[in-house]
């Protein structure tokens, strides 16, 4: 496995495959440092778009010009975009999503970190499914911010769906972190760790981050935010981040 692989890679890229290869029971267990123990079914990530929430619709909605799916997964969203005529980039860094995501008929799939990768620009950077999570802590978010200014063109805009982090109290399943959230730490900067068929995979940060914190700390970045959408599953929304003008 490649050093420059997310530590999340084994769990779930093993449950991505075995579930295209026709398990359709497949589960993962999301242990998390905020009390959440949760199975989730791998069809999740195979969700055709009727069964989309409805904030993730609207996302496909807004969407204009070229599209980089960033953290486009096994293309769920990719796939109706394209269909619809759009030029779209699947941006992942798992070999069994790429491998799915080119078995599904995505057209364009770039492999690497989107926080990593020299992209070429794009009008809508599209960021579904907590696409925001990878940036860790909300100090990532700033640094993401300063590097998606090189994917956007002009007058484009980011599209990202996140949620409030609600500790959960589930002491059947111990999980620790591999450091405590500090004291009075922001309580999104979350460790999840991902398991299937009692492997686990390495304990690694997930931002979880509610509306007004997102606003407020992009605003303060120089760019815009607006809640476009809010969704009534667990406090789920969708924001568009532009730049000012």
């Amino acid at each position: 496995m490649s050093a420059d692989l997310p530590p999340w890679h084994t769990p779930y890229g093993n449950a991505l495959r075995d579930y295209h290869r026709g398990d359709a029971d497949a589960e993962m267990i999301l242990h998390s440092s905020l009390g959440e123990h949760e199975a989730i079914p791998v069809s999740v990530f195979f969700r055709p778009p009727e069964e989309f929430f409805d904030f993730e619709a609207f996302a496909l909605e807004l969407c204009h010009g070229r599209v980089l799916d960033l953290g486009a997964g096994t293309g769920v969203h990719s796939l109706p975009l394209q269909a619809r005529g759009f030029e779209v980039t699947a941006v992942e860094i798992v070999p069994e999503a790429m491998e799915i995501l080119r078995e599904r008929g995505v057209r364009r799939v770039v492999e690497g970190d989107y926080l990593e990768l020299a992209l070429p620009s794009a009008d809508t950077l599209l960021m579904m499914m907590n696409g925001i999570g990878p940036v860790g802590t909300l100090a990532g978010l700033d640094r993401f911010l300063e590097r998606a200014d090189r994917l956007l063109a002009p007058g484009g805009q980011i599209l990202v769906d996140s949620g409030e982090a609600v500790p959960q109290d589930d002491s059947g399943v111990e999980f620790e972190p591999p450091w405590p959230i500090e004291p009075g730490g922001y309580p999104g900067e979350a460790w999840i760790q991902l398991e299937y068929r009692g492997v686990r995979g390495t304990p690694f940060r997930e931002l979880y981050v509610e509306a007004e914190t997102l606003v407020a700390r992009v605003r303060r970045s120089g760019w815009e935010c607006d809640v476009v959408f809010e969704g009534e599953y667990g406090g789920g929304f969708l924001a568009r981040i532009t730049r000012p003008g």
